[in-house]
């Protein structure tokens, strides 16, 4: 059937003020969302304490049979981490050798699919180096 061009003009003026109105218009679009107080990244000290913490919890070769859970954790807490430094005032230059390290925390657990025994070593391993690094460059 057809009911001609009044009646498509009808609808599609139709669905754009609806899209306009049921959203709150232009003025809902123009404001961004307020952040509420759990958007906001934990201060470096903290994210570097949990970071630590939970590494040193796991031992270098005393990694259970399993430990993906363990794996999994560490790398969290490293992207924690680097939602901490990205909040940071010291800046991208300052936490660029951590945020290597980072970068190469998460290329390993993308390589660690599955069965994580025989090289768990490419999460640990830079997990490790970014301990030390956090220890040498202590911040507040």
């Amino acid at each position: 059937m057809n009911k001609g061009w009044g009646a498509a003009a009808s609808l599609v003026l139709g669905t754009a003020v609806f899209g306009m109105t049921g959203c709150g218009g232009a003025d809902a679009a123009a404001k961004p969302p307020a952040a509420s107080p759990s958007d906001k990244p934990p201060s470096v000290t903290a994210a570097g304490k949990v970071y630590t913490d939970d590494l040193n919890a796991l031992a270098w070769g005393g990694c259970p049979d399993d430990c993906d859970k363990d794996l999994n954790e560490i790398v969290a807490n490293a992207r924690a981490l680097r939602k901490a430094m990205n909040a940071d005032p010291a800046g991208a230059t300052f936490w660029s050798p951590a945020y290597r390290l980072i970068d190469r925390i998460e290329e390993g657990r993308a390589k660690v699919q599955g069965d994580a025994r025989w090289n768990r070593a490419l999460i640990l391993g830079p997990a490790h180096e970014l301990n030390d690094w956090l220890s040498q460059h202590p911040t507040q």
